[in-house]
């Protein structure tokens, strides 16, 4: 699944209240409510390492814990709740070319996971590929300090599984942007070299721009829950401050600078936030630079001399609230759901205008009609009359046009997505009929669209090309359908900006932003929904509540 970003900059609203805590987190944070810089970093560690964790178990049962480390032997069954894959497979943030099964961590690794492996069957137990653990910082960083209860040999927010031999590469260099390329992995997916990084000359390891977030916030992590420990040993003294424990900053001026630019150019993902929530089911403590995205600017930024607030959290300026579950994957239907109100529609007369998630209708311009709801294998006609190629129309209801989602699921093929009856427009007998799939990729569900000289278009079947959508004006069969020989020539026609007029942030009335509100682009198309009030949206003009309302 692709996840959403809503950008908050200068908001409707300034701030962004959770009854609950960011992320269901309740009152996990509360502790280190009104703290700001070195002394919320040192609240969230008392939070992180000593305070208790509330949790609804596998049987619906709510649990209250304390911070307990996975036994590093247990680390490989945890991966198994953690690390994979939608295929079943182990996450790597070091090789984008292992396919490991989770059994697949014994053996010996004479070199990474070659380019197109599937790798070993997943009963097997020796190879000359495998996964390890992965101690992202670097456990001879740690390795001083004797007293098991405090060495984080095992947490499991920084020891990933990785490629075997990467990971052996990486060795124990810190993390940094290379300059000279001295050894990469396969498609130079990971990077060891000298450093470019300001500030640092030495040698660094360079993950993909893909996880440098997640590197950054496992950092920020690090620094935070085991602030009582040195991480200064065997090389560690190069990105963490020498002296007392509890220092703060902790982290050495260049690491912090590079560690939180990586961590707002490479914000939260899907596979971040779920691992967040599973870690904390095991370890029974959460990341709170995931949870609250640009925390770090609190405690090392642009805001540390701002108070914290758990449950009416200020997001930094440029940074994104990731909201689960809002966008859809590659097979799922588009999200389009219009707003009650007309909606101004001009023809369209080039693939130019063919774009990705636009809502548009089909019309016959000679005979003043338009396609609409779905028939016994045909579609239904309405009255319509546009003017100089444009009209202002309700659609998706009795008596109107129907809107159709424009999908492009490969070049030069469309799909039209009915998103009130949920199907897609379809051709799937050699027969004048107009049929409908449930799925973009169901046969006869894809369509090529091409422009004669007059402005028509010809959507043409990719299953048989001779069938193309046409409109039927005969008396008692008038219908859309596919023919192969010549009836009305259709249009396509595509929604435009709305024109409401605008409500500025002065006069915008809160009490619209409701939970769950859905956000509309100017087009209609779904962008999110607010988070319990709140709506974060990149700078521009959206719909809300049918209202336009301006996101600065």
């Amino acid at each position: 699944m692709k996840r959403i970003l809503l950008l908050p900059c200068l908001l409707i609203m300034a701030a962004v209240t959770w009854a609950q805590g960011l992320n269901n987190t309740g009152e996990y944070y509360k502790a280190a409510d009104g703290k700001k810089g070195a002394a919320l970093k040192t609240a969230l560690f008392n939070i992180l390492r000593y305070g208790y964790y509330t949790f609804t178990d596998e049987y619906g049962e709510q649990q209250t814990k304390k911070y307990l480390m996975v036994p590093y032997k247990g680390l490989y069954d945890a991966y198994e709740d953690t690390d994979l894959r939608d295929d079943g497979k182990i996450w790597d943030m070091y090789s984008n070319t292992s396919n490991y099964y989770p059994s697949n961590h014994t053996g010996s690794y004479d070199g990474e996971a070659p380019l197109g492996s599937t790798n070993m069957g997943k009963s097997e137990t020796t190879s000359h590929c495998m996964y390890n653990r992965e101690h992202s910082v670097p456990q001879s960083w740690f390795d001083g300090e004797q007293e098991v209860d405090t060495v984080p040999y095992s947490d499991l927010f920084h020891v990933y599984p990785t490629d075997g031999f990467v990971n052996n590469k990486r060795s124990n260099y810190p993390f940094g942007k290379v300059k000279t390329v001295t050894w990469q992995s396969h498609n130079g997916f990971s990077k060891l070299g000298t450093s470019a990084t300001e500030g640092y000359s030495g040698t660094v390891f360079e993950p993909n721009d893909e996880y440098k977030g997640d590197f950054a916030r496992t950092y920020f992590y690090m620094a935070t829950c085991h602030q009582n420990i040195k991480f200064t040993y065997s090389g560690g003294s190069d990105v963490f401050e020498s002296g007392d424990k509890q220092a703060y900053p902790t982290l050495k001026t260049w690491a912090l600078n590079m560690f939180i630019e990586w961590s707002h150019t490479d914000e939260v993902s899907d596979k971040e936030y779920k691992r967040n929530n599973a870690v904390s089911l095991l370890q029974f403590n959460r990341n709170p630079y995931i949870d609250y995205p640009g925390l770090e600017q609190y405690i090392w930024g642009s805001m540390k001399d701002e108070p914290f607030s758990y449950d009416n959290y200020q997001v930094p300026k440029n940074y994104t609230v990731y909201i689960p579950g809002d966008d859809p994957g590659p097979d799922d239907p588009p999200i389009i759901i219009p707003s009650d109100g007309e909606f101004v529609y001009q023809r369209v007369t080039s693939t130019a205008d063919l774009e990705d998630g636009a809502g548009y209708i089909i019309v016959c311009e000679s005979k003043n009609t338009a396609m609409a709801e779905q028939g016994s294998n045909i579609r239904n006609y309405v009255s319509l009359t546009t003017t100089n190629g444009a009209v202002t129309t309700e659609v998706n209801k009795s008596g109107k046009p129907y809107e159709f989602t424009l999908g492009v699921p490969s070049a030069g093929n469309y799909t039209f997505y009915d998103t009130t009856g949920k199907v897609y427009l379809a051709h799937t007998k050699n027969e004048n009929k107009l049929h409908t799939a449930t799925s973009a990729t169901a046969t006869g569900a894809q369509w090529t669209i091409t422009f004669n000289g007059g402005g028509n278009a010809v959507i043409a079947n990719t299953r048989n090309t001779d069938y193309t959508i046409q409109y039927n004006s005969n008396k008692g069969q008038e219908r859309f359908a596919s023919y192969t020989t010549s009836q009305n020539s259709v249009q396509l026609y595509k929604r435009q900006p709305v024109s409401t007029s605008v409500t500025t942030e002065a006069s915008f009335p809160i009490d619209k932003a409701k939970p769950n509100t859905i956000i509309y682009d100017l087009q209609g198309r779904k962008v999110g929904t607010t988070v319990n009030g709140t709506p974060h949206l990149k700078k521009g003009v959206y719909i809300m509540s049918g209202r336009k309302v301006i996101a600065n």
